[in-house]
């Protein structure tokens, strides 16, 4: 079997020692894993297709990975007889295409590399709060990864991907799709997702965790670097009186990069966990901006002219400063570009910071819901006996307001087996209690599939995907023990 993935990959690419296996068996979330027999790392498209036909024919599991940094144990290996095919070697940045405003990158490709590419050319990407410098953007987006900025155009980030499906056959989704896709006299340029015919095959991957197939390309969004930034601060110690305004701000398109936070994930952010003490118990963050077109400072000017006088009016109870109360001098200056960037390879990750690793109840709701939420979960620490000052909250809108992904963080001592086992009995029981309170998940990884996929309602759907599933992965090599399979 060796032998074999050495003929497709090359000698040095098929690993098998425990030291090295054993660093794909394990990540930031608490789940349990098998070792793989094999790492084989890939470096172009051709590999990974004849590396799943191989695994076909031998009968081994894959799990697919494209960088060191998972938290949610997409990549754990679940099965004996398995492989990890390490995808961190395919990290070329393709194409800037500067036309439509899209890049083309392979699955290796960190935010690290990404940012610093697109900045030389006067680009940003598209980009999650604070994403760790060394994790896949390709995952952080098939895996449902919320964007800061909550424009509609902005909340579907990637458009056309290349991917080898289970049955080891090579596809592309999308408008990228046509034949003669980036060749002479074609003028299809692969920002469509959907594409050619009607089938929203792209879907079939978010959130699948490698269960259908390898995406080893695809095309995702990216902005202008602005050429005018301005921070604005709402504050109070009510969630509820920041939710009204925010949508206010929605409806006007009035900034960019838009999010509530509490006072434990602001010091989280500002690399000083000591300042929440100091910090309003609640902050909207909306970042005003002027693209490098027209008059960039004119447009920063309405939209604060906006807040200053007619959201100033209308909502007397909060506090709209300019500078934020408690943080360090020149944050309000230092935040646009932060938000712009991943976190820094040089300090310790931000979500980990307080204790060392942290463990994250994501889920999609009603804006108009976060304080019921926020209730919930502050009674289930306390039930736990979990410190609820130490409990982090950031709120994400999404596709102009029209919903929202709350993430709870409950830093806790991975070293420490009590504080672990009693933190994933906490996560637990929440998980069912937001679920009875109508709160959505949409990453359905370990723990939230143990309840999700025990609920009436969702065995029709349970049914459907593994029928669809059987088409592209009839042999079931691709991920298993994921998802519902």
């Amino acid at each position: 079997m060796k032998e074999s993935f050495k003929e497709i990959v090359g000698e040095g690419n098929v690993i098998d020692n425990n030291k090295e296996l054993k660093k794909f068996s394990s990540d930031y979330s608490n789940i349990p894993s098998i070792a793989p027999e094999l790492v084989v790392k890939v470096s172009e498209e051709e590999e990974v297709l004849k590396v799943v036909r191989q695994c076909n024919d031998e009968g081994l599991s894959i799990y697919p990975s494209s960088s060191k940094v998972h938290y949610y144990g997409g990549t754990l290996p679940r099965k004996e007889s398995s492989i990890v095919m390490d995808l961190s070697g395919m990290n070329k940045i393709h194409e800037v295409d500067e036309l439509s405003h899209w890049v083309h990158i392979g699955p290796g490709v960190t935010w690290g590399q990404l940012q610093t590419d697109l900045e030389k050319k006067g680009y940003r990407s598209i980009i999650p709060l604070l994403p760790h410098a060394k994790r896949s953007v390709l995952t952080d987006w098939l895996e449902r990864e919320a964007p800061t900025a909550c424009k509609f155009e902005c909340n579907e980030t990637i458009a056309s991907m290349w991917v080898t499906w289970g049955i080891g056959e090579s596809f592309v989704t999308g408008s990228a799709s046509v034949n003669n896709f980036r060749k002479e006299g074609c003028f299809a340029d692969g920002v469509n997702p959907q594409g050619p015919g009607s089938i929203d095959f792209w879907r079939l991957l978010q959130g699948a965790q490698g269960t259908f197939g390898v995406v080893t390309k695809a095309i995702c969004k990216i902005e202008f670097i602005p050429a005018v930034s301005k921070a604005v601060f709402f504050t109070s110690d009510d969630l509820s009186d920041l939710t009204a305004p925010l949508y206010e701000m929605g409806k006007r398109y009035v900034g960019l990069e838009r999010f509530i936070v509490n006072d434990v994930t602001l010091a989280a952010i500002l690399g000083d966990n000591k300042l929440k003490s100091s910090l309003p118990g609640w902050t909207t963050i909306n970042v005003l901006m002027g693209l490098p077109i027209g008059s960039p400072d004119d447009m920063v000017d309405y939209q604060f002219s906006y807040v200053q006088n007619q959201l100033r009016a209308k909502f007397p109870k909060i506090a709209i400063a300019e500078k934020l109360k408690g943080a360090p001098a020149g944050t309000e200056e230092k935040l646009p570009e932060m938000l712009r960037k991943p976190w820094p390879e040089n300090k310790v990750f931000w979500k980990h910071a307080a204790k060392g690793n942290c463990q994250e109840l994501i889920f999609t709701t009603l804006l108009s819901k976060t304080p019921h939420f926020t209730a919930i979960l502050k009674n289930i620490a306390l039930e736990h006996s979990y410190p609820v000052e130490d409990i982090g909250v950031y709120i994400q809108p999404l596709e102009d307001m029209r919903a929202c992904q709350v993430s709870f963080m409950l830093p806790f001592d991975d070293k420490n087996e009590a504080e672990s086992k009693n933190v994933q009995r906490l996560y637990r029981q929440a998980i069912i209690e937001v679920l009875n309170e109508g709160g959505y998940f949409n990453r359905i990884y370990d723990g939230i599939g143990d309840v999700v996929y025990t609920l009436p309602r969702v065995q029709g759907y349970m049914r459907q995907i593994r029928r669809v599933r059987k088409l592209f992965d009839p042999n079931g090599i691709m991920s298993p023990g994921k998802l519902c399979f």
